[in-house]
């Protein structure tokens, strides 16, 4: 069976490869559109404290509706991921100094990381050879939460950390599975959530869709672990 990820995410394909199914990417804009997304989707995504706009969930499905409606394989995957503190969504930072004011709000402090996660399991309709958007197939939803507590940090080892450039691209300006997980104390939930793909979740929903012949999950985020030369949070222990 054929799977797409919809995703330009290296730490997706990453996770996603670990459970040792074939997989191509495709990667759209999609998640970026205004476009009202159909009201079965809208009905059917999980409870989640932000706009809908900035709903996880239905970025995924953005992405994975924008990849299914080519047509291009019977299962796609899309995910997203937010971090959340006090409400507010903390995105990439724009530059070196937004990065440390993010790490200086964020440090000694519990913050909430969703992912959202969307799965196509089904070829679209056609209608006059090409895929209908308002046809809305059999999919599943799913948002997890993790939260995350940043050990205390100061000013010094902020400004170190921003300089190894690692903050950049990251959403809340850290990288758990990089060098930025030193700065992590505990992590309640999924920590492959926090990463951008819980693998729990992707393999009953991928299974569910038909895919077979994936590793165990667990098994999975051990195996990276390892790889990453890392060993789980112990305390509390830390789930997949």
């Amino acid at each position: 069976m054929q799977l797409v990820l919809a995703s330009a995410s290296p730490r997706r394909h990453e996770l996603l490869s670990w459970l040792g199914v074939p997989f191509t990417v495709i990667v759209t804009d999609a998640e970026e559109s205004d476009d009202p997304a159909p009201a079965e989707v809208v009905t059917a995504l999980p409870s989640c404290p932000l706009p809908l706009r900035e709903h996880p969930t239905l970025r995924a499905w953005r992405k994975a509706h924008a990849v299914w409606s080519q047509d291009q394989a019977p299962v796609v995957l899309g995910a997203d991921t937010t971090v959340v503190l006090d409400g507010d969504v903390l995105g990439k930072p724009d530059n070196a100094t937004h990065a440390q004011a993010m790490l200086a709000r964020l440090a000694g402090r519990t913050h909430t990381v969703y992912t959202g996660i969307c799965v196509y399991n089904a070829p679209p309709h056609a209608v006059g050879g090409e895929a209908s958007a308002a046809t809305v197939p059999p999919l599943q939803l799913h948002l997890e939460a993790s939260n995350v507590t940043l050990a205390p940090l100061d000013v010094n080892t902020i400004a170190a950390y921003v300089r190894t450039g690692e903050p950049l691209d990251k959403a809340g300006a850290y990288g758990i599975q990089g060098l930025g997980g030193q700065l992590v104390r505990q992590v309640e939930g999924s920590y492959t959530a926090v990463v951008g793909l819980p693998l729990p979740a992707t393999w009953h929903m991928l299974s569910a869709a038909g895919v077979t012949g994936m590793e165990d999950p667990t098994a999975a985020y051990r195996n990276w672990l390892h790889h990453q030369g890392k060993e789980p949070l112990p305390c509390p222990p830390t789930l997949p």
